[in-house]
C-alpha cells in the first residue's frame, strides 16, 4: 500500500463525504412524510437507514481530532471554539427564525418566544454548532480528569439512547425539537474519541487495506439492512456500527486521497464544510412550504428518484458559490467569525486545521 498522505487531506474527504450524506438524507427526510411507501422513496430510506450510524459521528469526530490542539491554551486565546461557534450558531439560528417567521402564522411576539426556547435548547438543525461549543468546554474543564471517566459517561450515554429519547419525550423536553438535544448526548463519545484517540485513529489508516475496507463495508450493509427491516431498533443505540463507520472512513479516504480528484474533491468540499451545512436548512424549510400544496410531485418517480441528488448538488453548490463571493466584504461574517469574538486570533496565521473547523 503506498504510504498514507498527511493526515489533513484525508480529514477533508471524511468531512466532505459527512456533509455530503447529511444533506442528502435531510432531502430524503423531506419527502418522507408525504412520499413514504413509494418505490423511489422507500429505496433512499434503505440506503439513508445504512448510511445513518455515519453521519454526525464522523462530523463529531475530525472536530475533535481539530479541536486536540486548543485544549492546552487558556480560555482567552480559544474564543473561536467558544464565542465563535456560540456567534455562528445564534446568527444562522437567527436567520432561520426569519424565514420561519415569512411561512408561520402566528402572533410575532409568540413565534419569538418560542424560537428563542428552540434556541436554548438546540432545537433547530444547528445543533452541531452549539454542541461544539458544549463539547470543547467540558473537554477543556475537565482534561485533568482521568480519561476514563468522562469517557464511559460519553459510552453509557451513547448506549442508553432509548431510554434517554423516552424519558425526554414524556417528561423533559417532547418530541421534535427536543431530541436534537439528545444527539447532543449521543454523540459526545465520537467527540471524545477525536480528542483522546488520534494515534489510534492515524494508526487505522496505516493499516488500510482493500480486503478489510470490502469487509467491513459488506458487514455495515447487512446491519442496515436489519435496522431498516426491525423498526423496534431505530431509537436503539448504533454505536457499534458508527465505530465501524469511522474505521472504514479512514481506511477508505486515507487509501483513495493518493489520487488527485479525491485530493481536489477534500480541499474543494471538506474544507468549506460550514457554509454547506448551515445553507441547507432555509433551503429546505421553503421547499417544504411548497411541496405541501404540490402534491402531483409525489407520483413522479423520476422526480423522487432524482430530487436528493438534485437538492444536494444544488446546496452545495450555491454554499460555495455564497461563501466566494462573500469572502472579501462584510457578508464573510456569515461564516467567518468576527474578530470583534476572536480577537485574540486574528492576528495569528491560521493552520489548515483551524480553517476546517470553521
Amino acid at each position: 500500500m503506498p504510504e498514507t498522505r498527511p493526515r489533513i487531506e484525508w480529514m477533508d474527504v471524511i468531512k466532505a463525504t459527512a456533509v455530503i450524506v447529511i444533506v442528502l438524507s435531510h432531502a430524503v427526510d423531506l419527502l418522507a412524510p408525504v412520499a413514504g411507501g413509494q418505490p423511489a422513496q422507500t429505496v433512499w430510506q434503505v440506503f439513508m437507514t445504512i448510511l445513518e450510524p455515519m453521519r454526525m459521528p464522523l462530523f463529531f469526530m475530525i472536530s475533535g481530532m481539530l479541536a486536540a490542539s486548543a485544549l492546552n491554551r487558556p480560555w482567552n486565546k480559544v474564543r473561536r471554539r467558544t464565542w465563535g461557534m456560540a456567534y455562528l450558531y445564534v446568527l444562522w439560528s437567527v436567520i432561520f427564525f426569519a424565514v420561519v417567521a415569512c411561512y408561520v402564522r402566528a402572533p410575532f411576539i409568540d413565534q419569538l418566544l418560542t424560537y428563542l426556547k428552540l434556541i436554548l435548547i438546540a432545537g433547530d438543525g444547528y445543533w452541531y454548532l452549539y454542541a461544539l461549543v458544549i463539547y470543547f468546554c467540558l473537554v477543556k474543564v475537565t482534561q485533568r480528569w482521568p480519561i476514563w471517566i468522562l469517557f464511559s459517561v460519553a459510552i453509557a450515554l451513547s448506549l442508553l439512547k432509548e431510554p434517554i429519547l423516552t424519558l425526554n419525550r414524556e417528561h423533559l423536553l417532547g418530541t421534535g425539537s427536543g431530541s436534537m438535544f439528545v444527539k447532543i448526548l449521543i454523540n459526545l463519545v465520537f467527540y471524545l474519541i477525536g480528542v483522546h484517540f488520534k494515534a489510534i485513529i492515524e494508526r487505522i489508516a496505516a493499516v488500510a487495506t482493500w480486503s478489510r475496507i470490502i469487509g467491513i463495508s459488506g458487514l455495515l450493509v447487512l446491519i442496515g439492512l436489519w435496522r431498516y427491516n426491525t423498526p423496534w431498533s431505530w431509537e436503539q443505540s448504533v454505536l457499534p456500527a458508527s465505530l465501524l463507520y469511522i474505521v472504514l472512513a479512514v481506511m477508505l479516504a486515507s487509501t483513495l486521497v493518493v489520487f488527485p480528484k479525491v485530493r481536489a474533491y477534500g480541499i474543494g468540499i471538506g474544507r468549506q464544510t460550514l457554509p454547506i451545512f448551515v445553507v441547507q436548512f432555509p433551503f429546505m424549510l421553503i421547499l417544504q412550504q411548497v411541496f405541501k400544496n404540490q402534491y402531483s410531485f409525489y407520483d413522479n418517480q423520476v422526480f423522487l428518484a432524482v430530487f436528493p441528488i438534485v437538492f444536494t448538488a444544488f446546496d452545495v453548490a450555491f454554499a460555495l458559490f455564497l461563501f466566494h463571493v462573500t469572502k472579501n466584504n462584510v457578508g464573510r461574517y456569515l461564516f467567518e467569525v468576527p474578530h470583534w469574538v476572536a480577537r485574540d486570533e486574528r492576528s495569528k496565521p491560521q493552520a489548515k486545521d483551524s480553517e476546517i473547523s470553521k
